[in-house]
């Protein structure tokens, strides 16, 4: 298993950070971006993502949140929670 440093997880998941954006609510999935990069990183290794994956994420999502104004609850859509359609459940 390769162990990138956090330096080149933070670079690859700002690089990347859009493909992990909620369409309707505009939040990053930090678990998504997580193991977006563990796969980019180890695409060969099943198991556990190590928490710095998940430190790093939490860290990029919040700063594209805040760079482009989201705020958490921003959709008030009726019926739509958590970016799931009212009935879908």
């Amino acid at each position: 298993m390769r162990k990138p440093g956090n330096i080149a997880l933070r670079q690859y998941m700002r690089a990347n950070v859009e493909l992990c954006v909620d369409n309707l609510t505009g939040e990053v999935n930090d678990t998504l971006l997580a193991e977006a990069a563990f796969d980019h990183f180890n695409p060969e290794v099943e198991g556990e993502i190590p928490d710095n994956y998940f430190d790093c994420a939490i860290e990029v999502a919040s700063q594209h949140e805040i760079k482009t104004g989201v705020k958490q609850g921003r959709c008030r859509a009726a019926g739509y929670i958590n970016s799931i359609p009212g009935g879908s459940l």
